[in-house]
């Protein structure tokens, strides 16, 4: 077990590497609006303004992807604390690999969050990949915050939990400042 955690390990530094080059486009800007698909119905990224926001682009085949949904699972007490909203998103097409749903996937890795209020399961559009995924990752996240900025991007969750739980937190000391 601990030569699979290695080896998952290592296949997300990897990617961490690879990914950092792409993270130069999207560095502080406006999120794109566009739309997924939850239960077969158009939802658009405008519906969650204002709130901060981890939009999750993910193919249900990838081994980094099972550890880092995993490791969001841990963590979802303070992620909800923190008021984050997890948006998951299947990869158009699963990434053109077979594997399952995005429902049943979080059935087998996280059951209990499928009822959690600031979680989101459903699957990208072509547009929404083709603005967010043009390179096709099998495991990327960005970052939003509640003014709409993506503030990071990145991928492998389990090896980037710390960043993301920062953000989390951080964003709600700044809205709390504010009072």
């Amino acid at each position: 077990m601990k030569k699979k955690k290695s080896l998952l390990f290592i296949i997300a530094i990897i990617f961490l590497v690879t990914i950092s080059q792409y993270r130069t486009i999207y560095g502080q800007q406006k999120a794109p609006d566009t739309y997924f698909y939850v239960n077969s119905k158009k939802i658009s990224l405008k519906k969650f303004e204002g709130k901060k926001i981890m939009l999750w682009l993910f193919s249900t085949w990838c081994p980094s992807c099972i550890v880092g949904f995993q490791a969001l699972a841990k963590k979802q007490d303070e992620l909800k604390k923190n008021k984050l909203t997890i948006i998951v998103l299947r990869n158009y097409k699963n990434g053109g690999y077979p594997g399952p749903t995005v429902i049943e996937f979080a059935k087998k890795y996280g059951k209990n969050l499928l009822k959690a209020k600031n979680w989101v399961f459903g699957e990208a559009s072509n547009n929404l990949e083709n603005i967010y995924n043009p390179k096709k990752y099998p495991d990327i996240y960005f970052l939003i915050n509640s003014k709409g900025i993506i503030v990071d991007m990145n991928g492998a969750p389990a090896a980037t939990i710390d960043n993301i739980l920062s953000f989390s937190k951080s964003i709600k000391l700044k809205l709390k400042s504010k009072k």
